[in-house]
Order: structure tokens, then sequence, then C-alpha cells
């Protein structure tokens, strides 16, 4: 059985997220980051990055929620992996960008107690409102781990109104984030 711990109120809401949609069984061990839990002696010989989430398969111990989510979607749920090798590519970018485009910038205005650049992240999004332009999905007619991927990082707080309020994101925003497993996440 995957552990996976970390808390709903945390990035491991995008791995539990990824963990319904594969219908794997799974336990929950709840860590609070924001009471210290993270950097308990016990917890920091699981995870010496001193973070959540992270996800325990066998042997294997795996941190940084979307990392975890490839995992979890190549080995156990691969109706959400891509079928080709460029589409896999793709999948790589996509998790990568929205990580360094949406993501780093949200972190620092959250650090900085500062609004997001509105025009810096209007450039950003221009590359998702190409992607999405045309088809239902990033990689296509499905939804997978790309969406998911993105979607969650997009779900933070600075930025979900926007995308909402964006004509040109939110039919592909609506698809991915109201998805029933993602509402079993916010259920717990």
């Amino acid at each position: 059985m995957l552990t996976l711990y970390g808390t709903v109120m945390s990035r491991a809401f995008r791995c539990l997220w990824m963990l319904e949609e594969a219908g794997v069984d799974y336990e929950l061990k709840p860590v609070d980051f924001a009471r210290g839990e993270t950097k308990a002696a016990d917890y920091l010989m699981l995870n010496p990055n001193g973070r959540v989430p992270l996800l325990v398969d066998g042997d294997l111990r795996i941190w940084e929620s979307l990392a975890i989510n490839l995992h979890i979607a190549k080995r156990y749920a691969p109706q959400f992996w891509p079928t080709t090798a460029d589409q896999e590519s793709y999948l790589h970018m996509w998790t990568v960008w929205v990580m360094g485009e949406i993501e780093g910038p949200h972190d620092a205005a959250n650090k900085a107690g500062a609004d997001l650049d509105g025009p810096a992240l209007d450039r950003s999004l221009t590359a998702l409102r190409q992607a999405v332009g045309d088809r239902d999905y990033l990689l296509g007619v499905d939804f997978t781990v790309a969406d998911l991927n993105v979607a969650s990082v997009l779900l933070r707080p600075k930025t979900v109104e926007v995308v909402k309020a964006d004509p040109a994101l939110k039919d592909w925003f609506d698809r991915c984030t109201t998805r029933p497993a993602l509402g079993r996440v916010f259920d717990k």
C-alpha cells in the first residue's frame, strides 16, 4: 500500500487528487508543516528534505508533489499517462513550466506579502491559452497527469480567480477541477 505524508491543506492535496484518480489503495499520514511536524527527527529520517508531501511506495521515497504525481500515474494509472514519447515530453514540459512560471512567482509574492505581477502572469498564461484553445486537455482529448499537475498549481489563491475569469482557460480549468476525484479530496 502507498503511504502519503501531508495534509489536504498542503501541496499533498495534489497527490491525493492523483491517488483518487488512480483508484489505488493508500494511507494518508497527517504531517502538518505549519506545526513544525516536518522538522521532527522521525520524519526527517523518512524525508531529509523536511517538507510535505512524501510518498512511500515500498522502499521508494519520493518528495515533491508534482514528481509524486508523475510516479503514481506512470506506475499505477496508465490511463493518465501519455501514450507517445512526444506526449511524454510535453507532460514534462508542462510540469516544469507550471512550477517555474506559476508556482515560483506565486510563492515569491506570498513571502513578500505582495500581489502577483499581473502582466507577467498574463504572459505566462498565454502559452496555456494556446495549448487548450483548440482541444479539451493539454495533450489532446483525454485528461492526463499533465492537466492535473497544471490545474492543481493554478488552484493557488492568487491564481485561481484569474484563471476562472479567463474565457480562454475557464472551460479547460472547469473540466479539470470538477472531476469527482478532486471533490473526494476536498471532502476529506
